[in-house]
C-alpha cells in the first residue's frame, strides 16, 4: 500500500516539475521574441516660433535632427466661448514647418486669452498630420504656448513627442 501511494506521488511530482519546466521554456522565449522586436522609440522635441526664427529641436536622443525651418499657418476658424467667465477664442490651424531637413504639418488647438494693453497669451495641443525627409513616417504630438503681442509679433513654444508609426 505505502508502495503504490509513493508512486502516485512521484508521479504527481513529475508532473509538476514537467509543466513547470514548460512554462520556464515558454518565458524564455517569450523574452527572446520581445528582445527581437525593434522597438519604436519617442523622441522629445520642441518646436520655437517667433517672428524672425524657427527651429525644431530635439530634446532626446533619436532620428529628429536640428532644422531652422520656416512656419505658416492656416485655415484658422474662430469660436468663441466662455470659460468660468472669461471669454477665450478657440482656433485650430494647420501649422506647416519646411526646413532643409523635411516638412512637418501639424494641426493645432489653441485657446487665446486677451490680456490687458492688447496683447493675447494662448496654450494648446498639437498633432502631426504628416511629414517629408526627416519627418515622413512619423506621428505624435504634444503641448504648445505662446504670446502675441499688441504689435502683432507672436512668440511660441510647442514640446511634444515623435515617433515612427
Amino acid at each position: 500500500m505505502n508502495r503504490i501511494r509513493s508512486t502516485q506521488g512521484r508521479k504527481k511530482v513529475r508532473a509538476k516539475l514537467t509543466v513547470l519546466a514548460a512554462l520556464a521554456a515558454l518565458a524564455v522565449t517569450l523574452a527572446t521574441v520581445a528582445a527581437a522586436r525593434p522597438v519604436a522609440t519617442r523622441q522629445r522635441v520642441a518646436i520655437s516660433n517667433s517672428e524672425t526664427s524657427s527651429v525644431v529641436l530635439p530634446l532626446t536622443a533619436g532620428p529628429i535632427k536640428p532644422d531652422t525651418v520656416t512656419s505658416s499657418f492656416c485655415c484658422w476658424t474662430e469660436r468663441h466661448m466662455m470659460r468660468n467667465g472669461e471669454a477665450v477664442v478657440v482656433d485650430n490651424p494647420r501649422m506647416t514647418l519646411t526646413g532643409k531637413r523635411g516638412t512637418l504639418v501639424t494641426r493645432n488647438r489653441i485657446a487665446w486669452v486677451d490680456i490687458p494693453g492688447g496683447s493675447a497669451v494662448f496654450t494648446g495641443t498639437w498633432k502631426v498630420v504628416r511629414g517629408t525627409g526627416q519627418y515622413a513616417g512619423l506621428s505624435g504630438g504634444g503641448r504648445e504656448a505662446g504670446l502675441k503681442l499688441a504689435n502683432g509679433n507672436t512668440t511660441s513654444r510647442f514640446q511634444g513627442f515623435l515617433s515612427p508609426k
